[in-house]
C-alpha cells in the first residue's frame, strides 16, 4: 500500500512540475521515453511517460517502456525511495534488491529525474 502511494504521489509531483517548472519543463523537451517502476512479482507498478514536454502516468507497467526499475518487493523499494541518501540506489542494486530491465541511461535517466 505504501509502494502504490508513493508511486502515485511521484506521478502527481513530475507532472506538476512538467506543467509548471519551466527549467523541467525544458529537460523534457527532447525526451520520448516510457519507465516503469514495480514489484517483481507484479502486484505492484505505474508507468511514467515523458514525451514533448509533458509527463503522463498510468496504474501498472505499459508493454512498451523503455527502462524498468523492479524492486524484490515493496519494503525494501519504500525504504531506498524515502531514503536521503542517495548511495541507497547503488546499493540496492548491488544486493539484488533492485534491478533494471531494458535501457540503463533511461533508468539513470529517470532516477535523477524523479529524485
Amino acid at each position: 500500500m505504501k509502494l502504490s502511494l508513493i508511486l502515485f504521489v511521484l506521478g502527481l509531483k513530475l507532472r506538476w512540475s512538467a506543467r509548471f517548472d519551466a527549467a523541467f519543463r525544458k529537460q523534457l523537451l527532447d525526451v520520448d521515453r516510457l519507465i516503469a517502476i514495480r514489484t517483481r512479482d507484479g502486484t505492484r507498478g505505474r508507468s511514467y511517460r515523458f514525451r514533448d514536454g509533458r509527463v503522463t502516468v498510468s496504474a501498472g507497467v505499459h508493454p512498451e517502456t523503455t527502462a524498468e526499475l523492479v524492486w524484490s518487493d515493496p519494503a525494501v523499494a519504500v525504504s531506498a525511495m524515502l531514503s536521503s541518501n542517495e548511495l541507497d540506489l547503488f546499493s540496492a542494486i548491488g544486493r539484488g534488491d533492485l534491478t533494471i530491465a531494458g535501457n540503463l541511461q533511461d533508468a539513470l535517466w529517470f532516477s535523477d529525474v524523479a529524485g
